[in-house]
C-alpha cells in the first residue's frame, strides 16, 4: 500500500473505493454459522465509515480549538490550509441543512433525558424510536448546527454507540435485516461532569452509503485539489 501524503483526506477516499469495489462480495458474505442473519453489509459499511468520518473531524476540525492543543501531534491543518478553512466554514459556521453533503428527508434527530437505567448497549429505548419516527425529527435534523451533527456522528462511531434498527425504526434481535442506523451521543451539562440527555441521529443504511460518497466528494473538491485545479 502506498503511503498517504494527507492521511485525513486520502484514507477516506481509499475506504470509499473499498466500499465500491468490495460491495458485491460483501453482499454474498455472512457471519460464520449465521447465514440466516444475512450479509455483513452493515458491519462493513460502519467499519469503513469510521475513518471516512472521524479522521477529517479529529485531525482537522477539532484541531482548531485551543482546548485540543495537547493533541497537535496529529494536526493536519498546516498540511492543507484550504481544506481546513473549508471544514471550518461548513462544520463550524452553518446549519446542517446548508452543508454540501445534506440531503432532505434522510436524516432524523431526537433526544431524550438521560436516566441511570438508559444504556444503548443493552436496548434502544422505545421513546427514542417513537421520537425519531415523528416527522418533526426531520426538521430537527435540518435545524441542527453542522458542528452538533458532526459531534454526534463522530462520538457514536468513536465510542461504538450505534444501534441497528428494523424497517419500522425499532431494535430487534435474533433475525431480520438492519434498515436504519442510529448514532447516539451524550449531551453533557455545562460543567461537562454529567450526562443530561442522549442525542440520536437516524438514517437508512442505503442513504448512509450515499452520504459517505457525498462527504468524500466534498473533501476531495476542497483544499489542495481545488487550488491545483485553479
Amino acid at each position: 500500500m502506498g503511503i498517504p501524503q494527507h492521511y485525513s483526506r486520502e484514507l477516506p477516499s481509499r475506504c470509499l473505493h473499498l466500499i465500491d469495489e468490495l460491495w458485491s462480495h460483501v453482499e454474498r458474505t455472512t457471519a460464520p454459522g449465521q447465514p440466516h442473519l444475512g450479509p455483513l453489509t452493515t458491519t462493513f459499511l460502519l467499519a469503513m465509515a469510521t475513518p471516512i468520518l472521524t479522521l477529517p473531524i479529529e485531525r482537522i476540525e477539532r484541531r482548531r480549538s485551543k482546548g485540543w492543543i495537547d493533541q497537535d501531534y496529529v494536526n493536519d491543518r498546516a498540511i492543507d490550509p484550504e481544506l481546513a478553512m473549508e471544514i471550518d466554514k461548513v462544520i463550524g459556521g452553518s446549519s446542517f441543512a446548508q452543508s454540501p453533503f445534506f440531503v432532505p428527508d434522510v436524516w432524523r434527530y431526537a433526544s431524550i433525558p438521560f436516566s441511570s437505567d438508559l444504556n444503548l448497549a443493552t436496548y434502544f429505548p422505545q421513546a427514542l424510536s417513537e421520537a425519531l419516527a415523528d416527522d418533526a425529527a426531520l426538521m430537527r435534523a435540518e435545524q441542527l448546527e453542522t458542528s452538533s451533527w458532526a459531534s454526534c456522528l463522530r462520538n457514536a462511531l468513536a465510542h461504538g454507540a450505534v444501534a441497528y434498527l428494523d424497517r419500522d425504526g425499532f431494535q430487534t434481535h435474533g433475525g431480520g435485516s438492519a434498515h436504519f442506523l442510529a448514532f447516539g451521543s451524550a449531551k453533557l451539562n455545562k460543567d461537562r461532569t454529567a450526562t443530561e440527555a442522549v442525542r440520536v441521529l437516524r438514517i437508512a443504511e442505503a442513504d448512509f452509503r450515499e452520504f459517505l460518497r457525498r462527504w468524500v466528494d466534498w473533501l476531495n473538491r476542497s483544499g489542495l485539489s481545488q487550488a491545483l485545479a485553479a
